[in-house]
């Protein structure tokens, strides 16, 4: 076969050059994407109850719509959330589940739910997460003569408010590459009628006579068709309310004395009062989040979208257009740096076959090679619709050095026969044939670590099929070249005898100088380990369970942890406070944490996002967004505004967690390490706040652990006095229209004007509760008098205050209160004494959950699946030796190198994670090439009736170029991760510094230990051939 391809160079170079051309055509058409396109398995029902308290919301609706949604299938864990007026129920499902399946049983579910609903309730939305509902990037406008944390024109917010809803996003969401244009931070206008409560009295006419006759004159009754001779007449008859001055124009007649409404109450069109706002650097915001087209790229949106905004600029100067939370920036970065590290290790890797193999030609030979794989790749990434993104792009750099293994091998062995004296056809044949298995087998080997990997639970496994799939074609594609194409390219540039000036160069000479270098070195190390036999050995031997107590011993996370130079805070002020004041304490915050942050935002009470209702907010809360000017700083701000809260705002809450873009909403790094699940004893009874607080204390001073607090409301409830109620004649309906009215509550109509709809509401002027209760009064008719009396509404009801859990949390076994510790040294501890003081305290049950159990289990997977991987480079090892023993002799530099590399990973300050145990797993494999290619050959020597000593120290010598260049090349294609610094890079460097690490004792182990292995184990049998 090979004597064939090798006949038809022209042929093969055709074939090749096509694949190439292919690759170049289809790599411009690859979709490019920060994370492998994953389906996320969880499905979120979401749930309004307007007017429901939520411990109301909780019993009545919440808890029987997730009773019925725990029967549906592969569910993993349920957890829902409940406040005032609105509930979130989570469903998360293992891996791999279907989730269109999962969201049409879910729907079933909730029909099925919907019988033991009250009646009137609307059905609960249910949504599928999405990576590509998160927002590109978010848009901001802001009033150009507007300071910062200074008092906003309202009427020119008014203005900009109505201009972004009608024309803004509009014209954004008329861009193809724009699925939608999400808002919110707007300011909305309302037609206010204030009455004036002494004239309505003196005229005895009632809020609800204003109420009615508000309706009577806003109706459209539709309309009907006249005929007229040979015509016909469509005539409308229409009363509806289309200006304020219709509205004050309205007439009431009450005991024959007529009256207009504006004679009776104030009447203006005024903002309406606020439950949310948005800030941008002090300045009040809209923001817009923008949310592209799935299949449209980043890229494409960026160009348009800042096209669209410099016309935007243009045209409207009054208006300040900003951009924050850029994910395009984080992705172009991130790409671009991996691809500049694959670039940049292809070079390195030049530069040593360059200087090792002696001339110009070999290294031009292997490049070629080496670019006809990795562009060849590509047509697989297509067929199989594989994008590019940081897992593939590492993937393919951890490739690159055993891409060039092959090459490198094949190159050095038929440059060794050519020296020796053969033809260059005979040369490139047998030089070829005799590593073609030795190779097949070295890369069975590596695939064979990577591909069990694939069968990880949960994002692990989702993980690694792209990385697997990247490495593994990678791999077989550029064995396939090695042994095809590269033979070719060689004897086409070396057509001619070689002569000395061949060899006798400056890369000749600089290949002298490092072969004066290396060999010597090599010499002088074998004889000292075998002079040493009995240390060397014992090394080998210690190394097993140094490896297993270090495997143990290290600290372990699922995700290393990223820098990033953004971070979001949640605040909680854990008191009953307005919208407004709110705003107050976060702009006084925000202008604290100035010198720390480059830029800031902040969403202050409830959001207008139509998306966004996973993560909505109530009017005591904020959420943060601050930028700075590198990594080391967000530290930094976070204790800087810790504490500022302490001191300002002790019983506030506060969080931190990373910024939301598509790496953190799959990886969900932003859980607590421990989360303590407090029940009480009997489930029937709702959690007592002081019992809480109590429990808290408790802990902390036992395990010295602060919890991230729990947030609590105050709660007025207002109970009517039925029996006074009687006595007056007044129903409850009418208590509650007088307090919605005082309260400022109470929408009765809709002004439909021509461009848009503005609700009518009758409101008090501003007061305290108190004082609403006092001077609030209702008419009242005693059964034994004609005449009304007012009546305080304070006489007729009781107040009672109260405290709750402002968010009731359930899972699978019921409600429980969530205690989360962030930071933990020793997990198993803390889990030991707060069980013990919860079980003495009597009051309460426990259960442990977080981020230490999905560590700890993906670990023990990742142990098992070693054991495969092992298990399976055993039998290929077998098979290519065909001999049982000898795979022992590879497979036993495994231990050390894991050793070595998780003693670098901890005087590094990392952590064992999934990218640092892929580095592990993945050099293992490489590093058993070494030892494989010097294995077989050693058999082939012995097999010619060489003495086992000379066998040993030939192979080694013969071996050593490639194994050399073979480690050099694979730790300078991941030398530029190091010194790279955006998220790719950072998720990458456990993976690189595992890799370097295991790479340097690899070679170290394969050069000097397995010959003095395979030496004593067959030294009684010198005369024999290898079995």
């Amino acid at each position: 076969m090979l004597k064939f391809i090798l006949q038809r160079p022209v042929s093969v170079l055709m074939l090749f050059l096509a694949c190439v051309i292919i690759g170049v055509i289809t790599y411009n058409t690859l979709p490019v994407s920060l994370l492998p396109d994953i389906a996320i398995p969880e499905i979120t029902v979401q749930v309004s109850g307007d007017n429901a308290s939520a411990r109301e919301l909780e019993n009545t609706v919440t808890k029987p719509i997730r009773r019925q949604l725990m029967q549906v299938g592969n569910l993993r864990d349920i957890r829902s959330e409940t406040r005032d007026g609105s509930a979130i129920i989570r469903l998360k499902f293992d891996y791999g589940t279907n989730t269109d399946l999962a969201f049409i049983e879910v729907n079933e579910k909730i029909d099925a739910a919907m019988n033991s609903l009250p009646r009137d309730f609307r059905r609960p939305r249910v949504i599928k997460a999405s990576a590509t509902d998160l927002p590109v990037f978010y848009v901001n406008l802001t009033l150009k003569d507007d300071t910062p944390y200074g008092v906003t024109d309202e009427q020119k917010f008014l203005d900009l408010s109505e201009f972004a809803d009608n024309v803004i996003k509009r014209r954004i969401e008329q861009l193809s590459e724009v699925a939608m244009a999400d808002m919110t931070g707007l300011m909305y206008k309302h037609l206010q009628i204030v009455p004036n409560l002494p004239m309505l009295e003196s005229a005895s006419i009632t809020l609800s006579d204003i109420e009615n006759v508000l309706a009577t004159n806003n109706i459209e009754p539709g309309s009907m068709v006249v005929r007229d001779g040979y015509y016909e007449y469509n005539i409308k008859f229409s009363s509806l309310l289309r200006t304020p001055e219709e509205v004050r124009n309205i007439f009431i007649e009450k005991g024959g004395r007529i009256f207009q409404l504006k004679d009776l109450a104030a009447i203006d069109i005024v903002r309406q009062p606020e439950s949310g706002m948005s800030l941008v650097n002090g300045k009040r915001a809209i923001s817009i989040g923008i949310i592209k087209q799935a299949d449209e790229t980043m890229k494409n949106l960026r160009l348009s979208l800042n096209r669209t905004l410099r016309s935007f600029g243009r045209s409207y100067p009054d208006v300040q257009f900003t951009v924050n939370r850029n994910q395009t920036e984080l992705l172009d970065y991130t790409i671009s740096n991996l691809q500049e590290n694959l670039i940049m290790g292809f070079i390195l890797v030049f530069i040593v076959a360059l200087l090792f193999l002696g001339d110009a030609k070999s290294p031009v030979i292997i490049g070629i090679s080496m670019t006809t794989a990795l562009i060849t790749t590509f047509i697989f990434f297509f067929l199989f619709k594989e994008s590019i993104n940081i897992i593939t792009l590492a993937g393919l750099i951890l490739a690159l050095g055993n891409m060039i293994d092959s090459s490198i091998v094949v190159t050095d062995i038929i440059t060794q026969y050519r020296r020796e004296g053969y033809p260059l056809d005979d040369a490139c044949e047998k030089g070829t044939k005799e590593v073609i298995m030795p190779i097949l087998s070295s890369t069975l080997t590596t695939i064979a670590v990577f591909v069990p990997l694939v069968f990880m639970s949960g994002i692990a496994g989702a993980i690694f099929y792209s990385e697997a799939f990247a490495v593994t074609v990678g791999m077989l594609v550029s064995y396939l070249t090695g042994i095809i194409m590269l033979p070719v390219l060689y004897k086409l540039a070396y057509g001619r005898k070689v002569t000395k000036r061949d060899f006798s160069g400056f890369f000749a000479r600089m290949q002298r100088k490092i072969d004066g270098v290396v060999f010597p070195f090599y010499d002088r190390g074998i004889n000292w380990v075998f002079r040493h036999k009995i240390f060397s050995l014992a090394l080998l031997v210690v190394s097993f369970p140094v490896c297993v107590f270090l495997f143990n011993a290290m600290p372990k996370t699922s995700m290393p942890k990223l820098d990033y130079v953004e971070t979001i805070s949640m605040v909680e002020w854990n008191e009953n406070i307005h919208v407004d004041e709110n705003g107050r304490r976060i702009a006084e915050l925000l202008k604290h944490a100035e010198e720390y942050a480059v830029e800031n935002a902040c969403y202050i009470g409830q959001r207008q996002y139509l998306l966004d209702k996973d993560n909505e907010l109530t009017t005591t809360e904020a959420q943060l967004y601050f930028k700075t000017a590198k990594p080391s700083d967000v530290a930094r701000l976070e204790k800087h505004v810790r504490d500022w809260m302490a001191r300002h705002y002790p019983e506030a809450v506060i969080s931190f967690s990373p910024p939301e873009n598509v790496f953190e909403k799959i990886f969900d790094t932003a859980e607590a390490e421990i989360i303590v699940q407090l029940y009480t004893k009997n489930r029937e009874m709702i959690p007592d706040p002081v019992e809480i607080c109590k429990m808290e204390n408790l802990l902390f001073e036992t395990t010295g652990k602060q919890a991230e607090g729990v947030p609590f409301e105050q709660q007025y409830e207002i109970v009517p006095d039925k029996e006074r109620m009687l006595l007056y004649g007044v129903s409850q309906h009418e208590i509650h229209q007088a307090l919605k009215i005082a309260l400022r509550d109470n929408q009765v109509a809709v002004l439909r004007s021509f461009q848009q709809y503005l609700p009518i509401s009758i409101t008090g002027k501003q007061q305290t509760i108190r004082e609403v209760l006092h001077e609030t009064f209702v008419n009242g008719r005693p059964p034994n008098s004609t005449q009304t009396v007012r009546v305080p509404v304070s006489s007729l009801i009781n107040v009672r205050t109260g405290e709750d859990i402002k968010t009731i949390i359930a899972g699978k076994n019921g409600e429980y209160i969530p205690l989360r510790y962030h930071q933990m040294d020793n997990p198993e501890q803390f889990m030991k004494k707060a069980s013990d003081v919860i079980r003495q305290a009597g009051t309460w049950d426990s259960v442990f959950s977080g981020n230490f159990f999905a560590n700890a289990k993906m670990l023990r997977e990742l142990a098992v699946i070693l054991l495969i991987s092992v298990l399976l480079m055993y039998f290929i090892l077998a098979s290519q030796f065909e001999n049982f023993l000898q795979p022992f002799i590879v497979l036993t530099e495994i231990p050390i190198d894991i050793a070595f590399a998780l003693i670098i990973l901890w005087l590094t300050g990392n952590t064992l994670n999934l990218m640092s145990a892929i580095g592990i797993v993945v050099t293992t494999g490489v590093i058993l090439n070494d030892s494989i290619l010097k294995i077989d050959l050693i058999n082939e020597l012995r097999k010619a009736g060489m003495p086992l000593m000379e066998a040993i120290h030939t192979a080694g010598v013969r071996r050593l170029r490639a194994i050399i260049m073979t480690a050099l090349t694979s730790i300078l294609s991941m030398i530029p991760i190091l010194f790279t610094f955006d998220m790719g890079s950072e998720l990458q460097k456990p993976l690189a510094i595992t890799m370097i690490s295991t790479m340097i004792i690899g070679t170290f182990v394969s050069v000097f230990f397995i010959p003095l292995l395979y030496w004593a184990i067959y030294r009684k049998n010198d005369k024999c051939c290898a079995r």
